[in-house]
């Protein structure tokens, strides 16, 4: 037998069997749901792209993407007023433009077909990989030797330096190697920063993968992973895809000029 609750104003009528102990219930999951599907659902951030087409023009887009690591390391490498070195000279990198060449570290001039940029808004309420990713790091001038860098650089949150050191050769066999600029924070030369405003942090992507010469520091130049495809779903790998509509696949990126080190395999090198 079924009997209706007494309504207060506005309320409608819900059919409840008072021998059933789990009626009434359906109507409240539906509320509960939707507070979890809001919850689960992956933050977003607004991504700005620019690209050379095959007929050598420059197109820009912005698109919004889930705010995940995978998606914030294409944007985050170097922080306004960056200068890296051209074959026209000096560019700061809020500046740089697709089709002009970068003198590379390994002695190539390449041609940069992509730049991203995002911004990073301070005291956002993020999870701890999301809170990690808000500080950037800068390096004071001639940290890592004279001219290195000439003045004072601050790198984004998913910067890698190239790393060239007798100790990376003698315990690895590697005469060069990708590492988060992370792990050379020592509070003293190479700081963290909190930014208290707005930063515009930006990446490059070149024809051919490498190193960008940035106030006397080796970059590396976005590449997403050797075999990064293979690590995502399928929806995920389109929505990545996208964020570079000059190639057509990651595949175009080619193989990366060196491999890469975690901060932590880094660390092991100075015990």
């Amino acid at each position: 037998m079924s009997i209706t609750h007494r309504l207060g104003a506005g309320q409608a009528a819900l059919p409840v069997d008072r021998d059933d102990p789990s009626a009434g219930l359906s109507a409240r999951k539906p509320p509960l749901l939707a507070a979890k599907s809001l919850r689960a659902m992956p933050l977003t951030r607004r991504y700005q792209s620019c690209w050379l087409t095959p007929e050598g023009a420059v197109q820009t887009s912005t698109r919004l993407a889930p705010a995940t690591p995978l998606f914030e390391e294409a944007f985050s490498a170097l922080a306004r007023g960056s200068v890296l070195m051209t074959e026209d000279g000096p560019v700061a990198i809020e500046d740089l433009q697709p089709g002009q060449s970068v003198l590379t570290a390994e002695g190539r001039a390449e041609r940069v077909c992509w730049i991203g940029s995002m911004v990073i808004y301070p005291g956002a309420e993020t999870g701890r990989d999301l809170e990690e990713q808000v500080s950037l790091t800068r390096i004071t001038a001639e940290a890592f030797g004279a001219g290195r860098p000439a003045l004072d650089l601050v790198l984004g949150p998913r910067a890698r330096l190239c790393l060239r050191d007798p100790r990376l050769r003698r315990v690895s066999g590697l005469e060069a190697a990708y590492v988060p600029a992370r792990a050379f924070l020592d509070g003293i030369s190479v700081i963290e920063v909190t930014p208290s405003a707005p930063v515009t942090v930006y990446h490059v992507v070149l024809e051919q993968h490498g190193s960008l010469r940035v106030a006397g520091l080796e970059v590396e130049a976005f590449h997403p992973g050797e075999g990064v495809e293979r690590m995502i779903d399928p929806r995920m790998l389109s929505l990545f895809e996208a964020q570079f509509p000059q190639f057509a696949s990651l595949a175009a990126f080619g193989p990366p000029a060196h491999p890469r080190l975690t901060r932590f395999e880094v660390e092991s090198l100075w015990d």
